[in-house]
């Protein structure tokens, strides 16, 4: 920034109040001296005596304006020598200001390029982490696959023993049946038998065998509803607990996959909060910096503003 120099007086005014002085001093005694010329043709003592004061007066005003002139052209000497002086400290403050700032322009340009690195930095961790949240991912699809196809194959053996245990039931069943139907016509045929050896007389115990064929009849029946009831009470329990272990599954593979989602945010935050604090810490450092320089720059120009002396 340049600073103009005025001089504290007009040198140029100066003199024309001098020379404008000195002319009128001038005419005032060349006025004087042609009135004494004219009127007076006749030097007196008083005359002469005038006379030589005059030429004294002119003399000294002569003096007078040649001290005026080399007093002016000292004083425009001095003057001009110290605006070059001025013009040297302008100039060295100037060249003083361009390093200050050239030291800032590097200090600046090593400041972006640190930013670039730690973008770059910051973009290649990323890109890392990235890939390993999909390998994570990708190991984590693989896991559920596999624990699909465990439990759906175990679902698959399971109802496979479910059938095999209820034909067997159902064989045990119609084993039964048939081994009830054979009692039952050799009970049948007993009866028969019986009834026809006592035919004859015994009706009172014809009367009791009857009751007692219903009676085994009503308890082969009830025998046959509990068998259902049990069978049936099996398929609901086995049914039941298929259901159960596909449920549990289910939650066992819901709750590991939480659990790796949650482990992963939580790593993933404090990777977060340190990089962010990181960032934090050198922004306020750089800015500490950047002010400080800033600040002892301002001092170091008001210094040099208010005590021109040292600028030299």
């Amino acid at each position: 920034m340049k600073k103009k120099f005025s001089p504290k007086f007009n040198l140029g005014n100066l003199t024309k109040k001098v020379k404008s002085k000195l002319g009128n001093t001038y005419k005032k005694l060349s006025n004087k001296k042609k009135k004494i010329k004219k009127f007076k043709k006749t030097k007196t003592t008083a005359q002469l005596k005038s006379q030589q004061k005059l030429k004294e007066q002119i003399l000294k005003q002569k003096q007078r304006e040649k001290l005026a002139k080399i007093q002016v052209i000292k004083i425009r000497t001095q003057e001009k020598q110290r605006i070059k002086e001025e013009e040297l400290k302008i100039k060295k403050q100037e060249l003083r200001l361009k390093e200050e700032e050239l030291k800032l322009k590097v200090a600046d340009q090593k400041l972006k390029e640190q930013a670039e690195q730690r973008l770059q930095d910051q973009e290649q961790r990323k890109k890392e982490e990235e890939k390993t949240i999909r390998l994570e991912q990708k190991r984590l699809r693989d896991e559920e696959r596999r624990l699909r196809n465990v439990a759906e194959q175990r679902i698959k053996d399971e109802e496979q023993r479910i059938r095999d245990e209820e034909k067997r039931i159902r064989d045990g069943e119609e084993r039964k049946r048939l081994e009830a139907e054979q009692r039952k016509r050799e009970e049948e045929q007993r009866i028969r038998d019986e009834e026809q050896r006592i035919r004859d007389g015994e009706e009172r115990k014809r009367l009791e065998t009857e009751q007692k064929i219903k009676d085994e009849e009503q308890r082969i029946r009830e025998k046959e509803q509990r068998q259902r009831d049990e069978e049936k009470r099996l398929v609901l329990e086995k049914e039941q607990k298929i259901k159960d272990e596909e449920k549990k599954i289910k939650e066992e593979e819901n709750r590991k996959r939480m659990e790796i989602e949650d482990q992963r945010i939580k790593e993933w935050g404090i990777k977060f909060d340190a990089e962010r604090k990181k960032r934090d810490d050198e922004q306020v450092l750089m800015e500490e910096e950047l002010k400080q320089k800033d600040e002892e720059r301002k001092k170091r120009l008001e210094s040099e503003l208010k005590n021109p002396d040292k600028m030299n």
